[in-house]
């Protein structure tokens, strides 16, 4: 039986509202701002690698299609648990393994909020570095996999190959630019904390308490950047339980 996917808003993206509600970013783009952005981001040359992908005449294998198109569902959802877990166990160390650890940075109250900064974001773009390789790994299993299934997903895979060529170094500089965004953030509970300090009785505290908030707020942003870095491979295998479902129920193989 296929697994349930996770539900994705197209409307709005959770690590834009997320950026958003830290007060670091006031993007609001509507569906036609993205249809012209996106025609601006793809050149000649992408767009004939468009056309040719969308037009091809795939040649498929037969042998044994029906017995893994419900894996390739179930492999999506255990990588990306995977993914999540790997992460979130780098905020708690203590819960397991895990080779990028969270910063020490409650250590003692600063006055610099650089030095604060510095190394929250070499956290973050740690992480960044090792979910890229993850995600692009499964990714690409997923597309390989897709393509072998019909005609049909073989010219879906082939598009998001060729989108994936024509957007990549875009989409790269975009989450290249959240650890900027986050400085913000660090700078600006920082301030918060120096405006309030005379005013506080343990400084310890409360300086403690801004670290907390910032590794809860770090967490939310890691999790809401590995969804969207998820949402190619997560669209091709919705492509492919759509598949599924428009085949007649006397071509899909008796589990049983």
């Amino acid at each position: 039986m296929t697994q349930a996917l996770p539900h994705v808003s197209l409307d709005s993206s959770r690590l834009i509202r997320f950026l958003t509600d830290l007060s670091v970013s006031e993007a609001q783009v509507s569906h036609q701002q993205f249809s012209d952005k996106l025609g601006q981001l793809i050149n000649f040359a992408d767009a004939i690698a468009l056309s040719e992908a969308h037009t091809q005449a795939p040649e498929l294998e037969d042998e044994g299609i029906g017995e893994f198109r419900d894996g390739i569902t179930t492999e999506f959802l255990r990588a990306r648990s995977s993914i999540v877990q790997a992460a979130m166990r780098s905020f708690f160390p203590s819960s397991g393994p895990t080779r990028i650890r969270w910063p020490a940075i409650e250590a003692e109250p600063t006055t610099d909020s650089a030095s604060a900064a510095v190394v929250l974001l070499k956290f973050y773009r740690a992480q960044q570095v090792d979910i890229y390789g993850k995600v692009r790994g499964l990714h690409q299993r997923t597309r390989d996999a897709v393509a072998q299934l019909s005609p049909k997903l073989s010219r879906i895979a082939a598009l998001d190959a060729a989108l994936s060529d024509a957007l990549g170094s875009h989409s790269q500089r975009y989450f290249n630019a959240v650890p900027k965004l986050l400085e913000r953030r660090v700078e600006y509970l920082h301030g918060q904390f120096l405006a309030a300090r005379d005013h506080q009785q343990s400084e310890g505290a409360a300086w403690a308490e801004i670290c907390e908030q910032l590794r809860r707020e770090v967490q939310g942003l890691l999790l809401a950047e590995v969804e969207v870095r998820l949402l190619p491979a997560l669209g091709l295998v919705e492509a492919l339980n759509q598949d599924i479902h428009d085949v007649p129920d006397k071509e899909i193989p008796d589990e049983n």
